[in-house]
């Protein structure tokens, strides 16, 4: 009855049938069995599609979802003096992201030996920041020279493997959120920098540029930052702008960087046209910001902050996907959690079975099957000795079914689970 009751409402199709602008929102097998990050997506282009032919036989699609404007043909991108037609959106969306010679890059550290270097540099990062800030309420100034230093260390870390100082974000302990937000959407700026080819110099530049988005709140009171409930409107319009204030301390401090202002300026405008100040849409928002926007956004779902609590990477994720060609690009969001994984390396997790493990590596062609350390049995007791999932690489059993899944990724440190302790 329950299998029954997931397909109400919607409609079988065949491989061949299929159409852009459909939604598929079941397989003919289970998504945890197949290679696609997001359960639910629409078929934007003909690639989406053989995506799918490559996988499934059949889907279902709902179509109370069909998006006839992705069909949509209009001319858009102009490049060597010819207008290209563009199937919905997909080549110009693309083309504004990524750049023109597109790189390449590959880890040259183990994750296990790249957890100090990248500890160090945290820790090292939040102490220059600390004194940076502390200089900016005492005296109204700041080196940039100061914050490049703090920053350059932490995307040496992420060049060098994708997932080491991203593991030790989610489990931070930094007292002060200004802090680590900062340090954190820095790392996570040159993560998606990374994944979308950027040189190295322009991912430098995005990590500074998200590093640097909120400074302006330097000059906002404390209590208006720390407060639990909800801010009146007038509280809100004050929020709001911490923009103006992280403008007007560039200028004051002489930094000429344009990518770093627009940024700044920019980092809360939303693609549907709904942010601020501008009430900037679409690819009128600057890459950086939209970028920046993002990080921002996800960095606050899965930290403790005083007006909300933190949540798992997975259920961020989901709330990046579900406004994804709303408030946020969709392309972006995509290869965003591309390149931070659905279940992220350092992710406590429970599978199908009750056990309880920690993500220990990723399979970068099935992100929803990573390698898993198994630490607690069905009873959630330690179990007698530890066994490594590899769940890319499962065989099923007599039934034709897998042995494990994962069902949920629980909280950071559930169970009192460390675990750095287990990452390989």
């Amino acid at each position: 009855m329950e299998a029954q009751a997931s397909l109400a409402g919607l409609k079988k199709i065949a491989i061949e049938n299929l159409t852009i602008g459909m939604y598929v929102a079941q397989l003919d097998h289970p998504w945890i069995e197949s290679n696609f990050p997001i359960q639910g997506f629409y078929l934007r282009s003909p690639q989406s599609i053989e995506r799918v032919t490559r996988e499934c036989r059949f889907v279902y699609v709902d179509p109370r979802r069909y998006d006839s404007s992705l069909t949509d043909v209009k001319l858009g991108l102009v490049s060597d003096g010819r207008a290209i037609e563009e199937a919905g959106s997909d080549i110009g969306s693309q083309a504004r992201i990524y750049p023109q010679n597109r790189q390449e890059y590959n880890d040259t550290a183990e994750l296990g030996s790249e957890l100090e270097p990248a500890r160090t540099s945290i820790e090292e990062a939040t102490e220059i920041l600390k004194g940076c800030v502390q200089k900016l309420q005492s005296a109204g100034g700041f080196d940039i020279d100061d914050i490049e230093r703090a920053i350059s260390p932490l995307v040496a870390s992420v060049m060098r493997n994708n997932s080491a100082m991203a593991a030790l974000l989610r489990m931070r302990a930094v007292d002060d959120y200004t802090f680590s937000h900062s340090i954190a959407c820095a790392v996570w700026g040159a993560i998606i920098g990374r994944q979308l080819g950027f040189p190295p110099k322009d991912i430098d530049s995005l990590a500074l540029a998200c590093s640097l988005m909120d400074i302006g709140k330097t000059n906002l009171p404390p209590d208006l930052l720390q407060q639990v409930e909800s801010p009146t409107e007038e509280q809100w319009e004050q929020l709001k702008g911490h923009v103006e204030e992280g403008l007007k301390l560039l200028e004051e401090n002489e930094v000429d960087d344009e990518n770093l202002r627009r940024t700044i300026q920019s980092h809360h405008e939303r693609y549907d046209g709904s942010g601020y100040p501008n009430g900037l849409e679409g690819n009128d928002i600057p890459l950086y910001a939209r970028i920046a926007g993002i990080v921002d956004s996800y960095d606050a779902m899965i930290s403790d902050t005083p007006y909300s609590a933190v949540r798992s990477s997975y259920a961020a994720v989901q709330e990046l996907q579900s406004k994804a060609g709303v408030l946020y690009q969709k392309e972006l969001v995509e290869q965003f959690i591309q390149a931070i994984c659905v279940f992220p390396v350092g992710a406590i997790v429970e599978m199908n079975t009750g056990e309880v493990g920690v993500v220990v590596a990723q399979d970068t062609t099935r992100r929803l099957k990573p390698k898993i350390i198994l630490l607690l049995d069905s009873e959630k007791k330690p179990r007698s000795h530890l066994v490594v999932a590899d769940l890319a690489k499962q065989e099923s059993n007599n039934s034709g079914t897998l042995s494990w899944w994962i069902t949920k990724e629980l909280p950071n440190s559930a169970y009192g689970i460390d675990p750095a302790k287990y990452f390989l």
